[in-house]
Order: structure tokens, then sequence, then C-alpha cells
């Protein structure tokens, strides 16, 4: 009797622990379970908002984002170009929680370099005059460079905050170029600054944030230096958007008051002496061709006597440009000038106030380099019936992949081939080979046709398909391979409809 009591609470305690630890293992697996979705959600997470310091770090060590890239004029993010009052109008009617949104918004579109872009990017124009420039140090959003900052000429309440990447070698040269007063003007047709963040500044004024996609060369005229904008290797989010401080705007704002009233009482001085402060400086659009253009040159200056802050376009006709009236700031040694490649030169007259000073003249004009221009770069060239041009050789888009390493010479090169429209823009059409499965499988003839017409000549439109055969093909005029390893291929059209 004993026995078999001693086996059957024997089998009650080899039962009880079984059952504790099914509920145990249960625990845990469910524990488990929700340790799995939460790391799918925070991967997902992670890799949706690259814009957090701690997720752009995470993707930065496992290079699952690449650092900002060079953008080629004519293939840049599709976007839309706002001026300060359009900027006011959409931005300025924003509370603060949808400007932080807008703002993560735009900062992480500009980290994934725009790939998969839905939106169209906000791109600045008008005019500004610069308040002052910081340099960049590594424990900023950018290691190297200058921070300008900015204030419209045509709605005071807005402010820019143009991120100028560099070397470290190039910051001397920024260091005397990028002053108060300097005046710049975006524009459409020449620049890509690219909107990142919006900052509300308290009293109706707006501040923005702008990157240049295209980071081209800035030149100098009267000491023949310049420098070389690159994109950022690392970008420090930790040190947040903006740059400036609230303390630095109110210092750069006085800045610009004094140096105003410094410039009014010189203006009032040379009228008293009875001398009359000429135009430093006249310019035109670049005519010249590109190995006329030196590496340091830089684009065309605008009618108003301020520059554009980005890439031109290749073959832009020349035009009269208008005197600039400036003048040396009295605070602050003004920089060198900044003009196009192919200035106008004139004769300049300091005013006496001016003399007083060894400081040179400071000019408004910032304006980077353009792509490969025409040769000659003029408005105009030879046309000819089809079949009536010069002899020259006949290739096809995947035959000119080795001239953008060995370069054209002096030869004659055609294109020809099946083409589909990609964009238009003026009087210049980007177009695309039609590519076969076999030259998919093979990756031929993937290159980018940039292709420019006679103002007054009618230009394809987006998504037309033509072919083009010996008796009218189109005239090459350069090959290159951008920093991308895309083969940008510059023609223009030298025949007239059959």
């Amino acid at each position: 009797m004993k026995t078999v009591e001693l086996g059957r609470s024997g089998r009650r305690l080899r039962q009880q622990p079984e059952g504790d630890n099914l509920f145990g293992w249960t625990v845990f697996i469910l524990l488990l379970c929700g340790f799995a979705v939460a790391c799918w959600i925070g991967t997902f997470y992670i890799f949706t908002h690259p814009e957090e310091p701690f997720n752009y770090h995470i993707l930065s060590k496992l290079r699952k984002l690449d650092p900002p890239k060079r953008f080629d004029l004519t293939a840049a993010p599709p976007g839309e170009f706002l001026t300060p009052d359009k900027l006011l109008a959409r931005f300025g009617s924003m509370n603060a929680w949808q400007l932080d949104e807008e703002s993560k918004r735009l900062l992480r579109a500009y980290l994934r370099n725009y790939d998969h872009q839905v939106t169209k990017v906000p791109y600045v124009t008008g005019r500004f005059t610069v308040l002052d420039s910081f340099p960049l140090a590594q424990n900023d959003f950018c290691d190297s460079g200058f921070a300008v900052l900015a204030k419209s000429v045509d709605v005071p309440t807005v402010y820019i905050e143009h991120i100028f990447p560099a070397d470290s070698h190039q910051l001397p040269t920024m260091r005397r170029t990028l002053n108060t007063g300097l005046g710049i003007e975006l524009r459409r047709s020449y620049d890509l600054s690219a909107i990142i963040h919006v900052e509300v500044l308290g009293g109706g004024r707006l501040l923005f944030t702008c990157m240049p996609l295209l980071y081209g060369p800035y030149g100098t005229v009267q000491r023949g230096a310049g420098f070389q904008l690159e994109p950022p290797q690392i970008i420090n989010l930790k040190a947040g958007l903006p740059f400036v401080s609230q303390t630095q705007l109110r210092e750069a704002d006085q800045r610009l008051a004094d140096y105003e009233r410094a410039m009014a009482t010189q203006q009032t001085a040379s009228a008293q002496s009875g001398t009359k402060a000429q135009p430093s400086l006249m310019g035109a659009e670049p005519t010249m061709s590109p190995a006329q253009i030196p590496p340091t040159a830089s684009a065309g200056k605008n009618s108003t006597g301020a520059a554009s802050t980005g890439a031109v376009t290749a073959g832009v006709p020349g035009t009269t440009s208008k005197p600039a009236s400036t003048a040396a700031p009295i605070s602050k040694a003004g920089p060198p000038s900044v003009a196009t490649a192919s200035p106008v030169p004139t004769q300049r007259t300091t005013p006496p106030a001016v003399a007083a000073s060894s400081s040179p003249a400071l000019q408004p004009f910032l304006t980077a380099s353009p792509p490969p221009p025409i040769e000659g770069g003029g408005t105009t060239w030879q046309t000819y019936r089809p079949g009536q041009m010069p002899r020259g050789r006949l290739l096809d888009v995947n035959e000119t992949t080795e001239l953008a390493d060995r370069g054209l010479g002096n030869a004659t090169m055609y294109l020809r081939g099946d083409f589909i429209v990609t964009a238009v823009r003026e009087n210049r059409a980007v177009l695309r080979s039609r590519q076969s499965f076999a030259d998919h499988l093979f990756n031929r003839g993937n290159a980018r046709i940039i292709v420019e017409y006679l103002r007054g000549t009618p230009t394809p439109r987006e998504g037309d398909n033509f072919q083009r055969g010996s008796s009218r093909p189109f005239q090459i005029v350069d090959v290159r391979r951008g920093a991308d390893g895309q083969v940008n291929i510059y023609a223009r059209e030298i025949t007239g409809p059959e």
C-alpha cells in the first residue's frame, strides 16, 4: 500500500514541472515573436527614415546609403522653381508641426539622392544679398566648405542658408570671396539649389537651407583664382539644421545694415566730389569653346549684376549684359570679382572712398561653369540639306563609349540611331537610344544624348520616337563620362527636314 502511494506521489511530482515548463516555453515563444515583430518594424523604420541621426549612422555603417552625388543639369531630379514670394505663400501658411514634417521629407529625399522621387523637388530662384558666411567644421552638417546666409532682395522676410561643400584647400579662396554684400541670383536656367530644411525665425520670417545639386566650379576674374565645390562625403545629422543660430542671424543682419550705411555714405561722398561711380565689370554669357574655357572659369552673369550659383546649360546664347554698380565694404575686405568664363572687360573707375582703401571693389557675381558647351559656343551654326553635310564618321550610340575616354580629336563624327525623347528644355532635347533585348543584356547604348537645336526651329516633344540615319544624323560635339559613370553625348541638329 505504501508502495502504491509513493508511486502516485512520484507521478504527481513529475507532472507538475512539465506543466510549468510548457507555460514558460509559451511565454518565451511569445516574447520571441514580439521581438521579431519589433525588429521588423524597427528595420522598416530605419530604412524609411534616414533623416534620423541614429538611422543614418546605421545605414552608413552598413553601406546601405550612398553619399550625396553630383547631378548633371540634364539628369537632375524633376522639380519646381519657386521665387521668394511663392516660398512665402507655400511654407508661410504651415504650422510648426507641418514645417517639421516637410523638412524631414525634404532632407530624406536629399539623403536618398532623390531615388524614386515621386513629388517635385523645390528649387530656390530669385535675387539674394549675402549677410555673412561661416566656415564649416567637422562637427557641422558638412565637414568642409562654407555656409552662406543671404536675404531676398524682393521679399526681405525670406532668408536662405546656402551650403557650399568644398575641400579644405578651397577654403582660403572662398573666405575671400563670400563676403557681406555679395549678390547672388539663382536662376531657373542655371541653378539647382534644392531646399532641404525650412525654419521659422519669428516675425513672419522663414529660413530655407539649400544645397547645390550640381556642385560646380566657381571662378574669379581679377586674381585668376577659383574654387570647386564637391559633394559632401560625410553628413553629420547630429549637428542639425539650420546651420546658423538666432544670434548669428541677428549679428549678420546688423552687419548688412552697417554695410549698406557705409555704401550710402560712400555714394554721398562720391556725389559731392563730382566723381561718378562707374560699373566695375560687365560680362556676357559664355560663348567660348570647351578648349578655351579655363578650369576655374565660371558661367554667365545675369543682367542685374548678380550671378547664379549653379551649372549653365550648354551653348547658352550670348547676351549683352548690363553694368552692375558695386562698391567695397568698409567693415571687411572685399573679395575678387567672380564672373563668367568670357567676361567683356571694361574700364573700372574707383570712387574716392574706395581709393582710400586697399581693398578691391566687391563684385556681386557668383556663378558656376556650364556643362560642355557646343563647339564655338555660338547661337547659330551652318546647316545642310539632308545628305549634303561634310564627310565624316557615322556612329551608333554604342560606338561612342570609347570617345568618352580618348576624345573626338579633329575628326567629324555623326550619330545615328532610333531615339526616344525623355526631356525637353528650351532649344534642347535629351534623348535615349531605344534598346533591344541584346542591348539591355550586354548594357550597350546606355548613353544620354543632349541635342541642341537652332533657336526658332521646332524641337521634338517629350515622349516622341524618331530615327536618324545617314542622311540626317546629329553632329557629335563632345562625349564625356560623368562622375557616376554615365556617358553623355553632346550633339546638335545640322540638317533640315527632308
